[in-house]
Formats: structure tokens, sequence, C-alpha cells
């Protein structure tokens, strides 16, 4: 970076380090065999249930991704094969005029670490498995971050993603001071004040992201308010 700031400093009229997209990868503490028995033990889940128990919460989830989209008038889409999800989302919200809130919701296939039942001498017992299963993406205009998406493991143990961008967050607030930039998509050309949007940048990595990432997980994930009551994710 130096060398090629040194080549072009007649050019360059300033510099900015920030955060660009990141990917925050949340888990609850059941993600081991014996978690997972303690969990069905202490909601009094016989182990032989396991796939009925899990398939019903599964469903939970879907229901609560299709009633979610239907009450804010968005759109649900299932994809049996692969598609850009992002570019879609964006076309999707500058085609309906979207400014805030949820853009649409997208759901497919695919390969997840989950549980399965094993038997032998004694009682059965609960082993990791690879599966298949369900995944929502929950695409959202967020007035702080922008375009971001949280994706869910409809199994247990329901790992979650949680996409932001930086740059999209950065906007923001040099939009809300009246500072002039120029963007290329997801690249800053030109900034009016350097020094004043660096400091502006230097706030991203303070947020409360266990207050950010909790909220996001609260909205697509139902079963924290009752059968995962007193469970975070980390």
């Amino acid at each position: 970076m130096r060398k090629f700031l040194a080549k072009h400093a007649a050019a360059t009229t300033g510099t900015l380090s920030c955060f660009d997209r990141l990917l925050f990868k949340g888990r609850l503490p059941l993600g081991y065999p014996h978690a997972m028995e303690v969990f069905l033990t202490l909601r009094g889940v016989l182990f032989k249930d396991l796939k009925a128990f899990v398939l019903k919460q599964a469903d939970r989830l879907k229901a609560h991704a299709q009633a979610m989209a239907e009450g804010a008038g968005r759109p649900y889409e299932y994809f049996e094969s692969p598609v850009r999800k992002d570019q879609r989302a964006r076309a999707t919200a500058a085609r309906d005029g979207i400014t805030e809130g949820l853009v649409c919701v997208f759901a497919t296939i695919e390969p997840c670490r989950s549980f399965r039942l094993a038997y032998g001498h004694g009682r059965p017992t609960i082993r990791p498995a690879w599966r298949k299963c369900l995944f929502l993406y929950f695409y959202f205009l967020d007035r702080e971050f922008g375009v971001c998406h949280v994706r869910v493991q409809t199994w247990f143990p329901f790992t979650m993603q949680v996409y932001v961008n930086g740059h999209e967050w950065l906007a923001r607030p040099m939009d809300q001071r009246g500072l002039r930039y120029r963007r290329l998509e997801n690249a800053f050309l030109w900034l009016e004040d350097p020094g004043r949007v660096q400091r502006l940048a230097d706030r991203f990595a303070t947020l409360d992201w266990r207050a950010v990432l909790d909220r996001f997980a609260r909205r697509v994930n139902p079963l924290l308010r009752d059968e995962l009551k007193g469970y975070r994710y980390y």
C-alpha cells in the first residue's frame, strides 16, 4: 500500500481504512451431542422422538419466515438450484422501491451439521451428522447497516450467519452529515473530507455488536422466545 501511495501521490487526495464485507457466525451452545442430550432431557423429549421434534421446530422457523414476509408484503421464494441471492435481493429492493425493512426471504436446501440417533447397547444416544435441510435467507434494508442478510439453519443447532457491509454502514453517517463522496458499487472513489470520514469509520469496530447481532437473531428465530428461552447465540 505504501508503494502504491508513493507512486500515485500526485493523484491521491486521501486514504481510508475501514471494514468491508463481514460475516458473523452465530452458534447456540447446542452444537455437540451431550449438550443436545441434556436439552432434550430437560424438555422431556425422548431420544427416539428426535426426528419428529427436529422437524416440528424446523416447520416453525419456516412458518415464521413465511408469516414475516407476508406481514411485510414481501416475497418468499424457494430455490431448487443456486442463484445469486444478493443480486436478486438488491434488484427486488430497487424494483419495489424499498428504502427500509424486510426486502425478501429466500429458502433453499443446503448441507448442514446436525444430529442423528445412534442405537447400541443400552438406550439410544445422540451423534453428530451431516444432513441436508432448509436454510432461510432474510434480506433487510436496515436503517443502520443498509443491505444486509441473516442466514439461519432450520434444523438443530440452528447455526446462523449475519452479513453486514462496512461500506454500506459508513455511507449512512456521511449522508446524514452532508459529506459528499463518489462511490462505484462497493468502492469509494473520492471523499470530500477523508480525515473526518476516517474518524467516522473508526466507530464501526466499537459498535455494540452483541446487541446488534442479538437483534437480528431474535427477528428470524422465534424459538428464542419459548423453546430456546434462556439461550443466546455467541
